[in-house]
């Protein structure tokens, strides 16, 4: 079964959440400086747009933590059918 991320940034709140547990997972560290996905807002549309470093491991903890839903782990296998 192949689970991969799917990001939709119109959801984002920009809590930083899952920027946060990423620096918490990977570095040890409880700061923004440090994760492989940062968040920026654009002030003048009022949305977010998340971006993830090469330094990303895929191990999809970010989206586990995301409480808006704007990161999620999905079946891509279910998603095909669905579509299909």
């Amino acid at each position: 079964m192949a689970r991969e991320l799917a990001i939709n940034p119109g959801r984002c709140t920009g809590c930083c959440t899952c920027a946060l547990t990423c620096a918490i997972t990977h570095l040890g560290e409880f700061k923004l400086t440090g994760a492989f996905i940062s968040i920026a807002r654009d002030e003048f549309e009022g949305t977010f747009t998340i971006t993830f470093s090469s330094l990303c491991r895929g191990c999809k903890k970010c989206a586990l933590a995301c409480p808006s839903g704007a990161l999620r782990v999905v079946d891509v296998e279910k998603m095909a059918e669905q579509e299909g």
